[in-house]
């Protein structure tokens, strides 16, 4: 009999005899078949005449939920067998089947049995072939995306309810998923490390389509959704360590293994991704001029998630040793600032969350020295400007709102007198949300504030972007307040109204020398803003009180409409404090007495602004009467000289 024949005989035998013994149930029989040496040595060599028919006839069969809960040990030796063939079949061949059967696995055991299967195949792969490589990591992050998850985390959770996010079962199912992959990738990257080393002389490393680039871009992809949606679970400095912070920790550590030691390698790619961005070719599936650069590519290497490995760097404190200290502050800054705008961008919470507290660890351990003023030439600064204000401003979730206007205050801090003024001017004009701009007022007043301190006391050279020119535009735009002059509506924008008085009384207390100049702008500011308050006061109060007494007689059909429109504004306000839930849009007609509750309501603070109104004006005219006969007295000393004309 010729070899090959004889060959083919005694491999159908061992298939044959592989199959009487799952029928008889004799599973360690066929472990002896592969284990025991003496025959191991004459069985495996007939394995890969006979692998595919092993997996057809008894892997695939046998590798499903029903016989994993009926029969578990015949589940166990089918996964044993698959392991096993997988080290003998053809490579191509296998390398499809086990990808369709791990995008179509829909349990977590049947997901593990095809991916240690995988595993063996891109070992066995080698250096081959890339883009199979590529191929296969995108089916077990397909499987993972589909992953079913509970609605709230794409809603946003507290952080009461992230300590208990992993009891869930299907979040548990998803760690589960993501550790057994952390177990695939492993022995991958170390081979890839082995076989695949950046040679000395190469400075640059290869941008191109490689196994190390492929296994990069994927592990990457594995800290973006749907892991990052558990990430508001994360607590600093917690006595505990979660399966997800494992998880995170272990992820993150070998994106940097994988790059060479370098975790700021692709924070250089991150403004050729941001700020230059590419128009897509829907028939190549890549981004244009993208000089064959893997990592330039959203579908291998998504921002977001890319956004989520510098902040498990920064924010979970996992920055290796080895990192190079040549990177400067400002570089670091900027680059990170492109990653928070991608992530305030995302429409879960958890992921805005995760934005806010990058963007406050690069604030605060950015060094003692400011950002410069011409940093705000990016237009990054503006579109982060723009998202956090978005979510400061009408985010439903009450410490989202919280935390960015923290970090918003930390963001505008950190730049030079020139680069605050800048931020707060252009807030100012564009923003229409009054609590926010009110709250923007402030922090320019209290700029102003401590140079006008450290001027008083120490000398120190008043900056001129807090006097003359530049502090007339500025205290213009805090103050008047009065969009349709004295007919504007004073309880909508009541808290703008306040914090606009609130400013001018502070500055008619604490600049008597007119260092500011607040003396010389003040008759304008009456012209703009106390007279016409003044008489807007007189009309609103006269108009509520007038609409009182006719809803107590019952005459107040034709008011109705204005009632309406303060309702509304009470229901906006209810639904921005996250206490409103699904369906609460619209308000039901009210009755006689609730009219009445709400006028009594308006009334209250109508007169609540009217004495802060007559108080301020008080408190301005005294001072006013001070400085004439201060001056009628001698001379008022004079302000530090300028370096610059006022």
């Amino acid at each position: 009999m010729e070899p090959a024949i004889e060959a083919n005989a005694a491999a159908a035998n061992l298939l044959r005899l592989i199959k009487q013994l799952l029928l008889e149930k004799a599973y360690d029989g066929v472990r002896m078949l592969f284990q025991s040496p003496n025959e191991a040595s004459r069985n495996i060599q007939h394995m890969p005449l006979i692998a595919m028919d092993i997996y057809n006839d008894i892997c695939v069969v046998n590798l499903v939920d029903e016989v994993n809960s009926r029969e578990p040990e015949l589940f166990d030796c089918a996964n044993e067998l698959l392991k096993l063939l997988a080290e003998h079949a053809p490579v191509q061949e296998m390398m499809m089947e086990l990808m369709e059967k791990i995008e179509e696995s829909r349990s977590h055991a049947v997901f593990a049995a095809y991916l240690r299967a995988l595993q063996v195949i891109l070992v066995r792969q080698g250096q081959d072939k890339p883009q199979a490589v590529m191929w296969c990591l995108q089916s077990v992050f397909t499987r993972l995306k589909d992953l079913p998850l509970p609605e709230y985390l794409s809603e946003g959770y507290d952080e009461a309810a992230g300590r208990l996010v992993e009891q869930d079962k299907q979040v548990e199912d998803l760690l589960a998923h993501y550790i057994t992959v952390g177990l695939f990738e492993a022995p991958l990257l170390v081979d890839i490390l082995q076989r695949d080393p950046r040679p000395d002389p190469h400075i640059f490393r290869h941008s191109t389509m490689s196994r190390r680039n492929a296994l990069t871009c994927f592990l990457v992809q594995l800290l973006g959704k749907p892991l990052a949606l558990l990430e508001m679970s994360y607590v600093k400095d917690d006595l505990t360590h979660t399966y997800v912070h494992q998880v995170v920790k272990n992820l993150t550590q070998e994106v940097t293994k994988s790059m060479g030691g370098d975790p700021f390698y692709l924070l250089a790619l991150v403004e050729k991704r941001a700020r230059w961005e590419r128009k897509l070719n829907a028939a190549k599936g890549v981004y244009e001029m993208t000089g064959q650069n893997v990592f330039l590519i959203e579908d291998m290497m998504p921002l977001h998630a890319l956004a989520m490995y510098y902040h498990a760097l920064f924010v979970r404190d996992l920055l290796p040793p080895t990192t190079p200290k040549i990177y400067s502050p400002l570089f670091l800054f900027e680059s990170s600032l492109y990653l928070v705008v991608e992530l305030l961008r995302q429409p879960e919470p958890p992921l805005q969350h995760c934005g806010l507290r990058l963007l406050e660890h690069v604030l605060i351990n950015r060094g003692g020295a400011s950002v410069p003023h011409f940093s705000l030439q990016l237009d990054v600064h503006k579109r982060f400007c723009d998202e956090l204000c978005k979510i400061v401003g009408y985010s439903p979730q009450v410490g989202l709102r919280q935390l960015g206007l923290h970090v918003l205050r930390h963001y505008i801090l950190a730049f030079d007198d020139q680069g605050k003024c800048l931020i707060l001017k252009n807030l100012l004009e564009t923003l229409q949300h009054d609590g926010l701009m009110g709250y923007l007022s402030a922090m320019f007043k209290d700029l102003v504030d401590k140079a006008l301190m450290a001027h008083i006391r120490s000398g120190v050279a008043m900056p001129s972007e807090f006097r003359g020119k530049h502090f007339r535009e500025m205290l213009m735009l805090c103050v008047c307040v009065l969009p349709n002059d004295v007919k504007s509506d004073l309880l909508l924008h009541s808290d703008r109204i306040c914090n606009a008085i609130n400013i001018l009384r502070y500055f008619a207390l604490s600049d008597r020398r007119n260092v500011t100049g607040f003396w010389d702008i003040l008759p304008e500011i009456e012209k703009r803003l106390l007279v016409p308050l003044g008489t807007a006061l007189d009309f609103s109060m006269a108009h509520y009180k007038a609409y009182k007494e006719r809803v107590e007689n019952g005459q107040s059909a034709s008011d109705d409409a204005l009632m309406k429109k303060q309702l509304q504004m009470l229901a906006v306000n209810i639904t921005n404090s996250g206490i409103a839930g699904e369906g609460d849009s619209s308000l039901p007609d009210i009755g006689r007495q609730e009219k009445l509750d709400v006028l009594t309501s308006s009334i209250t603070s109508l007169e609540w602004l009217l004495s802060i109104y007559v108080r301020a004006n008080e408190v301005i005219e005294q001072t006013a009467r001070q400085r004439k006969l201060l001056q009628d007295a001698g001379p008022v000393p004079t302000p530090a000289p300028a370096t610059e004309p006022v």
